[in-house]
């Protein structure tokens, strides 16, 4: 994306030779408020009901061009700007442009010619209030419960002790992942996906363990040599990841700080999305 430019509805503000100031971010939207006002008491009845109103996003809009191409482009831009039917539109801005906004233009809009090529403002409403990054929304709970870092269709994690990789599988169908657990592999490892588990019973430093649950094996990472026979009787489990919130417990004995740390790597493509 160019510099300041947004992009609503699949089209580029840049088609008009329009810009956006991205300089105003949007954190959190107003938080809802139910309580009760008593005569003879002090402060308020707050009867501790979360949830948040709609987030309104301003912004200054500049225009870089003849102003007589800004007239001629007057119905295209009505058009672009319009919510037909009330339907939200995408919104994404290029200082982030892995997040969007489902939003719609709520406040009437009024072109001007200026010196510094400032025509106006204009206001979206997102409802819901919250950013979406791969079809996730960006929620408070959905943040902190994420532990895992993404990275296309990878999601990474390391351990210094015990614990658990959470990530989302944003797909509406089972994915199939590969998991990688990479560095120090103490003997006795386990992982943990719902009713499943795995165990490694030996251990191993210095190098990685690929469990491929499409092919339905265990190899070690730098030669591919098969590596089942050192997977712990009965806890030969291949995990397959429902769609939603993935929560994969971690426990071990031996891990720490480098050279000690554990590297787990979750690669999986989603299923059945868009």
């Amino acid at each position: 994306m160019a510099l300041n430019e947004f992009i609503y509805g699949e089209i580029s503000s840049s088609i008009y030779n329009i810009s956006c100031d991205t300089e105003v971010h949007s954190i959190l939207p107003e938080q809802q408020k139910y309580t009760l006002e008593v005569p003879g008491m002090d402060g308020v009845i707050d009867y501790g009901i979360g949830g948040y109103g709609v987030r309104v996003i301003t912004r200054d809009i500049y225009f870089d061009g003849d102003y007589s191409e800004l007239r001629a482009n007057r119905e295209q831009i009505i058009a672009w700007l319009s919510n037909i039917n009330g339907q939200p539109k995408k919104l994404v801005f290029d200082n982030d442009p892995t997040r969007y906004y489902m939003a719609k233009v709520c406040a009437a809009i009024s072109f001007e010619n200026t010196d510094d090529g400032k025509i106006g403002t204009i206001q979206w409403e997102c409802n819901p209030p919250w950013s979406y990054i791969d079809g996730v929304a960006q929620t408070p709970e959905e943040i902190t419960w994420q532990t895992a870092v993404k990275d296309g269709n990878q999601y990474m994690q390391t351990f210094t002790a015990p614990g658990h990789m959470r990530f989302t599988n944003i797909g509406t169908l089972t994915a199939v992942p590969k998991i990688k657990l990479l560095n120090n592999i103490p003997a006795g490892l386990k992982l943990t996906y719902g009713g499943d588990s795995w165990q490694y019973d030996v251990s191993q430093q210095g190098d990685g363990i690929i469990i491929d649950s499409a092919n339905q094996t265990v190899t070690r990472a730098s030669d591919g040599s098969v590596q089942y026979q050192n997977v712990h009787p009965g806890k030969d489990s291949y995990f397959y990841f429902a769609p939603g919130q993935i929560n994969i417990d971690v426990t071990a004995t031996g891990l720490g700080a480098w050279p000690n740390n554990l590297i787990i790597i979750v690669e999986f493509t989603p299923q059945g999305v868009g």
